[in-house]
């Protein structure tokens, strides 16, 4: 914009310099009434500075990658993120980022410096490929919105930056890679066939449903007896209030899938029971509603609520709601007392889409049914390369080659 100027007009002097042309017409921007040109110098170039700063609090030359990382986690991740993300970004500033790359002014990051971070996470810290690839994933998150939309640097030096080969975890990735072996699951559902715990189970193991999911299934709405599907609209999250909320499960992956019996007379029998304790409890049993906002909340059945009321897939016998922090206590159970230390939620989904691989699931089938953005991550990571299929492949080849 134009050069700053101040005139005297009587007694007092004013500042004014030029705005953007509207409509192609001259915009100047001016005020009056300072006792002393200095007076007017010092906030006209107080005002130019925001004007060509356009609402920024800080001068990108200037800001420290600290403070930077601050603005971004307030101004984009708290408000466009979960809350799951919020933690795992806080975590990840705090411990990795800000000690190491924090005294840093944000216009002069380069990628050499970081590269030498993402080098110490590996020889320093000694952490995993993962955990080294999802941090650099987030400082990119975090530079990419400096270059667009803030325009406070003019590119990413992330994308400059290379990945160290990491060892392998053999226990992590055991963990990672383990399908249940049908035992173990017939086991494991005997522990837990009267607990609330059993749905989510069973949700996991028969639909392949994430653990959000499994707790985000509304049992008036998202069960259909007649068509035998189960719909899957919400994931169950923690804000960072610790209230909990339903909302759009992971990727927006909205989906209808096709269930068996098994799972239908499990639902058939949760619905059964929470009649009978509605009974039990009478105007003590605890009733779950939704507000607008997605929140859920609870009341005593004999206080009127003005919200949807919801059945969530895991209550206790009184009404009283479950999430996924109290699923740790049933891994945790599954880990010492029923010895599977290598036994998470997210294995029965691993399982439900290798048993169907295995028996000759179209790829896009399993897919969909998982509700994964892409076909890639059902290909690589999850069902179609198990020694089953490797020893089918042989048997396939050696008997088209006879």
């Amino acid at each position: 914009m134009g050069e700053l100027r101040t005139r005297k007009r009587g007694k007092n002097w004013e500042y004014s310099f030029e705005g953007a042309r509207i409509d192609g017409k001259r915009n100047p921007i001016s005020k009056g009434g300072f006792r002393t040109k200095a007076d007017a110098i010092a906030a006209g170039t107080k005002a130019k500075a925001e004007y060509d700063q356009a609402g920024r609090v800080f001068t990108p030359t200037t800001i420290s990658v600290a403070d930077y990382l601050d603005y971004w986690f307030e101004n984009y991740v708290k408000k466009h993120l979960s809350y799951n993300t919020q933690r795992d970004y806080e975590s990840k500033i705090r411990i990795h980022m800000k000690p190491v790359l924090g005294k840093y002014r944000l216009a002069s990051l380069e990628p050499d410096i970081i590269q030498l971070w993402v080098d110490d996470l590996k020889i320093k810290k000694g952490l995993s490929k993962s955990m080294i690839s999802n941090s650099l994933a987030c400082l990119s998150g975090a530079l990419n919105y400096a270059v667009q939309p803030c325009k406070y640097i003019k590119y990413n030096p992330c994308d400059y930056v290379k990945i160290p080969k990491v060892p392998v975890n053999r226990d992590a990735q055991a963990k990672a890679d383990y399908i249940l072996p049908v035992e173990e699951w017939e086991t494991i559902l005997a522990r837990f066939s009267d607990t609330h715990f059993y749905l989510p189970l069973m949700t996991g193991f028969y639909a392949g449903l994430r653990l959000g999911e499994s707790y985000g299934i509304d049992l008036l709405e998202d069960v259909d007896f007649e068509n035998r599907t189960l719909s899957v609209n919400h994931q169950m999250q923690k804000r960072s209030n610790k209230t909990w909320i339903l909302c759009n499960p992971k990727y927006d992956s909205f989906r209808t899938i096709k269930i068996g019996d098994e799972l239908l007379n499990a639902f058939r029998r949760e619905i059964l029971n929470r009649k009978k304790n509605m009974l039990k409890y009478g105007q003590y049993y605890l009733k779950t509603y939704l507000t607008d906002d997605g929140t859920i909340t609870q009341a005593r059945a004999d206080i009127t609520v003005p919200y949807k009321e919801i059945w969530p897939a895991a209550v206790k016998e009184s009404g009283e709601l479950t999430n996924t922090d109290s699923f740790k206590y049933c891994v945790r159970v599954i880990h010492y007392s029923l010895n599977n230390p290598l036994f998470h939620h997210h294995c029965l989904r691993h399982t439900h889409g290798t048993i169907l691989a295995e028996n000759g699931a179209w790829p896009r089938t399993v897919m969909e049914r998982l509700g994964h953005k892409d076909i890639k991550t059902t290909l690589e990571r999850y069902v179609f390369n198990t020694n089953k299929l490797q020893s089918d492949a042989v048997d396939i080849f050696e008997k088209a080659v006879k």
